[in-house]
């Protein structure tokens, strides 16, 4: 299996101060936060909702914690070839019929897999992450992301 499905319970990101910020994570079947079909969703929330802080670095200190975190979920999606894109600024506005967040694409099967991602941010801390698979590939361009 992948995506959602072969999620960690537990694990750690390192922030942009380097630091291991440990995370729960569990699963959501049917789930219709992305789409409007059921699928299955992860949810990351971290142990510690200060540990992703921008590092005082403002919105580029909140796109390195983003590139981290992607980086550890899009393990879960596909094998290594899929040259997924894990940057902020890489990000695409979504997928085919996606309502919310944005879509983390693959440079290897861009019209096959996507992984949907939103961001769940307090005091320019991120504290939570919800994720799944896309329908199809990203299918609106990158654009700007917070």
């Amino acid at each position: 299996m992948a995506g959602a499905d072969k999620y960690l319970k537990k694990g750690y990101v390192n922030n942009v101060s380097g630091e291991k910020c440990w995370y729960a994570q569990r699963t959501n079947r049917n789930n219709m936060y992305f789409y409007e079909r059921k699928h299955t969703v992860g949810i990351i929330t971290f142990d510690d909702p200060n540990c992703m802080a921008d590092g005082d670095l403002g919105d580029m200190g909140l796109g390195i914690n983003k590139t981290m975190i992607n980086t550890i979920i899009s393990r879960w999606y596909s094998h290594r070839d899929a040259g997924f894109m894990t940057k902020e600024s890489e990000l695409f506005k979504g997928s085919m019929m996606q309502k919310k967040g944005k879509c983390i694409y693959s440079r290897k099967y861009p019209k096959v897999i996507g992984i949907a991602v939103e961001y769940f941010i307090k005091n320019n801390s991120i504290y939570s992450v919800t994720h799944g698979a896309s329908l199809m590939g990203c299918t609106i361009p990158p654009g700007p992301s917070r």
